[in-house]
């Protein structure tokens, strides 16, 4: 009786080596072990910085871009950068919105980017030249509280 317990016991500890040895092979990692890479690469500030910079730079009124000509089609986006004016870029990847809501040149939903007038940088010839709130002076610069 002592062989067969013994055989028993052998048989059930290879049956669980060999699950174990199966497992491991397979990417299934047991509950010690770390999944995560030895190496992650991960972004450092200056990088996301300059992304949402770059972003926030297409958010304008005055911003133009003719979306029949982005690299995946005509309205289709990666990033706000792809739609024209206030559009933004869905999950899906489609512009959406209008791209210049009809608001009044001096309320805070108008975002202009004062730095493209055609007068040149903060240079005005009326209120919907300024951004938001600010105003355009009798001298033909815009004034007041920047965002």
């Amino acid at each position: 009786m002592n062989i067969h317990r013994h055989a028993a016991r052998c048989l059930v500890l290879s049956a669980m080596s060999w699950a174990l040895a199966f497992a491991s092979g397979c990417g299934v990692a047991s509950p010690s072990e770390s999944t995560a890479p030895e190496t992650e690469y991960t972004q450092d500030d200056s990088e996301v910085s300059a992304q949402a910079q770059e972003l926030a730079g297409c958010k304008f009124y005055n911003y133009y871009h003719d979306e029949g000509t982005n690299p995946g089609g005509a309205n289709r986006c990666s990033n706000a950068c792809q739609c024209d004016g206030m559009r933004t870029c869905s999950s899906f990847g489609w512009c959406q919105g209008t791209a210049r809501p009809p608001v009044s040149c001096t309320s805070p939903q108008y975002y202009w980017n004062e730095a493209w007038n055609p007068q040149g940088s903060n240079r005005c010839s009326s209120n919907c030249d300024c951004d938001g709130r600010r105003t355009c002076s009798s001298a033909g610069w815009c004034q007041g509280t920047a965002r």
